[in-house]
């Protein structure tokens, strides 16, 4: 019930602190403009995750205290390392969220946000959290500090980045951003983690608030917008912290020691973080920069095929569902090592036949 109250109000605070982003927006002309790579034909406000952290931190600071208060949790201790660890993350979280506004007020080079999201990732991973086994992933179980810490920031850039480069058509980046975010929130009740499904639900509650603007806003109403690099930024490092912090406890139903739900949850995450090293490896092919934005990513391929921007959505979450289904089926009958492989091999097949449908396309009519 107390996670059910802390979605509402998170829901409730998001699309208030939204509106008046609006507002804000559409009076001081702070618009995404149309361009080559972009899909909207209007100026659009791209502000919207700036709403995340407020309401992240409002509604987990408010439960904690309400609860504490009514004694219905005990008073928390300061030594506690998962309070420890919270305030790592809002810490790192916070300093993307900077970062964000600026680059989505005045675009910023990609070195210098690179640079804060390793700075962020590596001070979330200074608290204690990092990955500290491959759950026999290529036959990798425990693995040392040394390994497990260096990977675990870049795992978090990968992820942030990952978030942020889906980020291309209205309720894609969020979307499948609500699909993990469901899955940790369920995952985190049933193992009866409270400060995890509070921070889940609460970020839950707030993006599907911006995924209804996102998705059925009006231009010409004023209620549309974006999320920008401010929300994508932030929202790629709470998910790192949510899914790592996994690693760290066993759980009550026995799954967490064989890294299922771990499996399951990146599954969630697979189209967009496969994505960026496929656009790495093609820019580079090309002659280009690796950071240079093209229109080469998967929701540009498939409206290439014919298809409109809705359609490549529903598409993508369809997918990125079928590939979170199909992992956790697995889960039961196979290893890690296979499930991996074999959910590479579902995104090599898709990309293969968005390829196969694009060149056809391309070839003269006789």
């Amino acid at each position: 019930m107390v996670i059910a109250i802390d979605f509402i109000v998170a829901f409730i605070v998001g699309t208030a602190l939204l509106r008046m982003l609006l507002f804000v927006s559409y009076k001081n002309q702070l618009f995404d403009m149309p361009g080559d790579r972009k899909v909207h034909t209007h100026p659009v406000p791209r502000l919207g995750g700036m709403s995340f952290m407020p309401t992240l931190m409002l509604v987990v600071a408010l439960s904690m205290g309400i609860l504490y208060r009514a004694k219905l949790m005990p008073a928390p201790d300061p030594d506690n390392i998962v309070l420890v660890r919270l305030s790592f993350m809002l810490g790192s979280a916070m300093l993307l969220y900077v970062v964000g506004i600026l680059d989505d007020i005045s675009t910023l080079n990609y070195r210098i946000k690179l640079l804060v999201q390793f700075i962020a990732a590596s001070l979330m991973v200074s608290s204690g959290l990092w990955i500290n086994s491959f759950y026999g992933l290529f036959g990798i179980e425990r693995i040392p500090f040394f390994i497990g810490m260096p990977f675990t920031v870049l795992l978090m850039v990968l992820i942030t980045n990952a978030i942020n480069m889906i980020d291309g058509i209205d309720g894609l980046a969020s979307g499948i951003t609500i699909i993990t975010l469901g899955l940790l929130t369920f995952i985190y009740l049933r193992e009866r983690r409270f400060i995890f499904s509070t921070v889940s639900a609460t970020m839950l509650g707030t993006l599907i608030a911006f995924w209804l603007h996102n998705m059925f806003g009006s231009q010409d109403k004023h209620t549309k917008l974006y999320m920008g690099d401010t929300g994508a930024l932030t929202l790629g490092l709470i998910l790192c912290f949510l899914i790592v912090s996994l690693c760290h406890f066993s759980g009550r139903h026995g799954l967490l020691t064989n890294g299922k739900y771990f499996a399951i949850l990146l599954s969630s995450l697979f189209i967009p973080m496969l994505e960026v090293p496929r656009l790495f490896v093609t820019r580079i092919l090309r002659g280009k920069s690796p950071f240079e934005a093209d229109a080469n990513h998967i929701h540009h391929r498939l409206i290439r095929c014919g298809l409109s921007p809705r359609q490549a959505l529903w598409i993508i979450l369809a997918l990125d569902a079928a590939i979170v289904l199909l992992t956790t089926v697995m889960t039961r009958f196979l290893s890690i090592t296979l499930i991996f492989l074999m959910d590479t091999a579902f995104y090599v097949i898709i990309q293969l036949a968005i390829t196969k449908k694009v060149r056809m396309d391309t070839l003269p009519k006789e």
